[in-house]
């Protein structure tokens, strides 16, 4: 978790952050490139069981998870990072990193150890708001 947050999370900048179990909007099911057994492995860390990291040792940035991330996000009007639990097979780990802002969206990061060490070795958008579409009309365009 450490790595995750030092290298991933806390780079992003001034924001709230709070864990909670998510599957990442992916319903169990997924048609990203990720391995079915690793995959399987986050789901399972992220069932109705599961509960947050306790992620107080992060300092005064950490939000409790008692309200939802969104929700945060509209109190504080400051952008909030929800961390999901990690699946984890041997040497490979999977999470879930959902940013909620003006704009919401999420990505799997990939971790991978070697010995004891652990390093982030990918990102792939697991969801993302779709972008709205610009209806204006353009005189080019012979509107």
């Amino acid at each position: 978790m450490r790595k995750l947050l030092t290298g991933f999370v806390l780079p992003m900048g001034e924001l709230s952050i709070m864990s909670r179990p998510s599957d990442c909007r992916t319903d169990g099911k997924s048609g990203l490139a990720i391995p079915l057994v690793l995959f399987d492995a986050f789901l399972n860390a992220n069932d109705q069981q599961a509960i947050a990291f306790d992620l107080s040792e992060f300092g005064d940035r950490v939000i409790s998870a008692g309200d939802s991330p969104r929700s945060v996000y509209l109190q504080l009007r400051n952008p909030v990072v929800s961390i999901s639990r990690v699946g984890m097979t041997k040497n490979d780990a999977l999470v879930c990193v959902e940013v909620f802002a003006r704009e919401e969206r999420a990505f799997f990061v990939f971790l991978h150890r070697e010995g004891a060490t652990w390093d982030l070795v990918g990102e792939m958008v697991a969801w993302e708001e779709p972008q709205e579409e610009d209806l204006t009309e353009d005189p080019e365009d012979g509107y």
